[in-house]
């Protein structure tokens, strides 16, 4: 991946998102996760601020090397050490069973093949681990859906590929993943929630 100029103006874009709720709902994401944990897709690095004191470390993933380098000037703000690597969600550099929790955030609809990134997931977590994830989805009121798949062609070019209109929760439920919480805001096209590793 390449987005010099997305990578530029992304926090900018995002931070009345972020002001309205979007930050809480990271926040909520990352509560209570501990252990070793994988951030897939970390970007610029939001999460950065909010991984939590009961988590002994992390390792995060970013594909695009514009996006972390942006996301290596925040590491001074994580309260845990943190570890970055350029890599593909879709291929992990990591051993199986490495992790004890893994998080992602609004980047499942910008990676070409999620289920295949979420079956990597699956594979580096060891049994009985967490995934937590937040994601904007197709939206189940059919008005709101029509206008996100009017305006995704357009959005997808602007937005580094990301799918407005993806069914995330509905590929997660296809994978091995166990979903336990699920929860919806935003109108109903931001989901978070935890699954289990089985």
């Amino acid at each position: 991946m390449n987005h010099p100029f997305l990578a530029r103006i992304y926090d900018t874009v995002l931070a009345p998102t972020e002001r309205a709720g979007v930050r809480d709902q990271r926040r909520r994401m990352m509560e209570g996760v501990t252990g070793k944990v994988l951030e897939i897709a970390a970007g610029t690095g939001l999460n950065v601020p909010l991984y939590p004191a009961t988590a002994d470390e992390v390792h995060a993933v970013e594909p695009d090397r514009h996006m972390l380098a942006r996301l290596v000037g925040r590491v001074k703000e994580s309260s845990v050490p943190l570890y970055l690597y350029q890599g593909d969600a879709q291929d992990l550099p990591f051993m199986d069973g490495t992790f004890d929790a893994a998080v992602i955030a609004f980047a499942l609809c910008t990676i070409p093949d999620p289920t295949r990134a979420l079956d990597e997931v699956h594979r580096v977590v060891r049994p009985g681990g967490i995934l937590r994830f937040l994601e904007h989805v197709r939206s189940r009121d059919d008005r709101t859906a029509r206008w996100q798949d009017r305006i995704n062609p357009l959005w997808g070019k602007m937005a580094g590929g990301c799918r407005l209109n993806q069914p995330t929760v509905e590929i997660l439920r296809a994978t091995k993943w166990e979903i336990d919480d699920l929860w919806r805001s935003g109108g109903g096209f931001v989901v978070a929630g935890q699954a289990f590793r089985t």
